[in-house]
């Protein structure tokens, strides 16, 4: 009993204690995959254990970057195999964990989760993401503001940028994992609440992107592409940024699905219209938006629920872009305006279940317990149909 009662003690002293697990994407999300884990600074094993579907245990090993006492570890899977569930192990740690791979082709419908304004209010964030893991999404994407880790506290002087997302990540180590143990990878875009020129390395280092650029886009295989933009927290909007859209846009006009998310709004629901970034993106973006027929464009930051009317050149048109929002997973919702862009509004905590197939897509907002606020069905659009439209 006393031998075994010390076995028991030794292998825990020995497993790597695993503060926060996250995972993303920053190539194919079907054949590739991104594993970060914290550990204690003497902690310095950067080994994972990976088992494929009926395969032996395999050791990988990838490479680690201090972090005042932590140790952020990083790990590039690539060639993997599409829609395919995979088992790994962090170290020593006996825990057993999962993820999948995103499949090649639509023939099963692709769900996934798209939200802004996470970890504000952490009760009804934790709430949010109870919902969320009932809804058994391949992965989730936050549109900015996603631990607020900044400027987020002001009178609460012991809270620092490091210690919020430290608190966000465990939180999501904790809930976002389905009941079979299955990791809900995060995709990410930037918010006002989540960087400053002091903070910005901190983010860097918690999240780090294959360049030091927050604008990017993801492509599933030849059927889906995230457009994730920065709204003027790392980048302009103008310049730089916008030339990179227009030719990532271009080069996209065969793929049936593609979504623009991004922080603050086109269309704003709270916040007042005629500001500064709101007539830039209009100024800038909805253009492209327009010429290339997006599917569709995500909007943060005002906490509440809308969705606008279709829009072309700042008007109402049958045909054009619907701008869904605004940013309210964990935030405490507002009041939206009377607008004549909204046509539905309402102050409301929401996120939207996307349900892609290769004949139609369903962008379906749910409130914090998971009922329907809203459901709207778009088509996939042709290379053709975007042809004669350009």
């Amino acid at each position: 009993m006393i031998y075994s009662l010390f076995i028991l003690l030794l292998s825990s002293c020995l497993s790597a204690h695993v503060t926060a697990l996250y995972l993303t994407w920053h190539a194919d999300p079907t054949t590739t995959m991104t594993i970060h884990w914290h550990t204690l600074e003497h902690e310095t094993t950067d080994t994972i254990y990976l088992q494929e579907p009926y395969g032996e245990w395999q050791a990988l090993t990838g490479s680690h970057t201090p972090l005042h006492y932590l140790l952020v570890h990083t790990i590039h899977l690539q060639e993997l195999h599409p829609d395919t569930e995979y088992l790994f192990r962090i170290s020593e740690d006996p825990t057993i964990y999962r993820f999948r791979t995103a499949p090649d082709t639509l023939d099963k419908p692709l769900r996934f989760i798209i939200g802004g304004d996470a970890d504000q209010t952490t009760k009804i964030f934790r709430k949010m993401n109870e919902t969320i893991v009932k809804q058994d999404p391949l992965f989730c994407v936050i549109g900015g503001d996603i631990a607020y880790a900044v400027d987020a506290m002001p009178f609460q002087f012991s809270v620092t940028a490091f210690n919020r997302w430290l608190s966000f990540l465990s939180i999501w180590k904790e809930q976002m994992i389905t009941p079979k143990g299955r990791v809900l990878p995060l995709i990410l875009g930037i918010g006002n609440h989540d960087i400053t020129k002091t903070t910005v390395d901190l983010f860097f280092t918690l999240f780090p992107f294959p360049e030091k650029r927050l604008y990017r886009t993801l492509d599933f295989s030849s059927y889906l592409t995230l457009f994730l933009l920065d709204t003027d927290h790392y980048s302009p909007i103008e310049g730089v940024q916008t030339d990179w859209l227009k030719t990532a846009l271009s080069q996209r006009k065969h793929i049936p699905y593609r979504f623009a998310i991004y922080h603050e709004g086109a269309y704003p629901s709270y916040y007042p219209f005629h500001g500064i970034i709101p007539k830039k993106i209009r100024t800038f973006w909805c253009p492209l938006f327009d010429a290339y027929k997006i599917s569709a464009a995500f909007e943060n930051h005002n906490h509440t629920f809308k969705k606008t009317h279709p829009l072309t050149n700042g008007e109402i048109d049958p045909k054009g872009i619907i701008y869904f929002g605004d940013g309210c997973w964990g935030a405490r919702p507002r009041k939206p305006n009377d607008l004549w862009y909204l046509a539905k509004k309402g102050r409301k905590n929401n996120v939207y279940l996307m349900e892609l197939s290769e004949k139609k897509g369903l962008i379906t907002a749910l409130n914090l317990i998971g009922e329907p606020l809203d459901q709207t069905e778009i088509s996939p659009l042709t290379e053709g149909e975007l042809e004669n439209a350009l």
